[in-house]
């Protein structure tokens, strides 16, 4: 895993953040890594950084290497915490944004590359313990599911599994139902 002190973290890119400077908004990945290992139950802190490790359908450089992290960070959280299941959630959609399980953008340092690829079966391990322990509403059961289907090498599935919460009313009786794929 790379360190929070590698001097190549302002060199991996996420949303607003390229070459080394970020908008001003923008959070520095191992500086608020570090914030959440200090408090790794801090929501509101995860909530504001993981959309700029992935969101839009795009994991950018800066996810592979956050990846490791992520996973240590819920491996010390109990099965039953929420806290736990952002991050593996998380975890799950670097994969579903990248396409294939543990494919990474080419010029990705092969160091950050088998550091986040060797993470990505443990992810898998909490991630059942974590489905088993917890009793999740269904939404949250979804994206879990979505973030095992990832982790399990099947991304197209995930994806399906990912947008389930997507519900509109049947026309004529009202009740609810999927939304048909666009």
């Amino acid at each position: 895993m790379i360190s929070l002190d590698d001097p190549r973290w302002p060199s991996l890119d996420h949303r607003n953040w390229s070459g080394g400077r970020g908008a001003p908004d923008a959070p520095f990945v191992p500086d608020e890594l570090r914030r959440l290992a200090a408090d790794p139950a801090d929501t509101e802190r995860f909530g504001d950084l993981w959309p700029y490790l992935c969101s839009e359908g795009t994991a950018w450089p800066a996810a592979y290497a956050a990846v490791p992290h992520l996973v240590a960070l819920a491996r010390g959280l109990p099965p039953a915490r929420t806290e736990r299941d952002d991050y593996l959630y998380v975890v799950g959609l670097v994969v579903m944004c990248s396409g294939e399980l543990g494919e990474v953008p080419a010029d990705l340092p092969d160091d950050i590359a088998d550091a986040y690829r060797r993470a990505l079966p443990e992810a898998l391990d909490l991630l059942t313990r974590t489905l088993a322990a917890g009793t999740h509403d269904q939404s949250t059961t979804g994206y879990l599911l979505a973030a095992t289907a990832a982790l399990k090498g099947h991304p197209e599935y995930a994806d399906i599994l990912n947008d389930l919460d997507v519900y509109a009313e049947c026309q004529s009786c009202g009740e609810p139902m999927l939304e048909p794929p666009e």
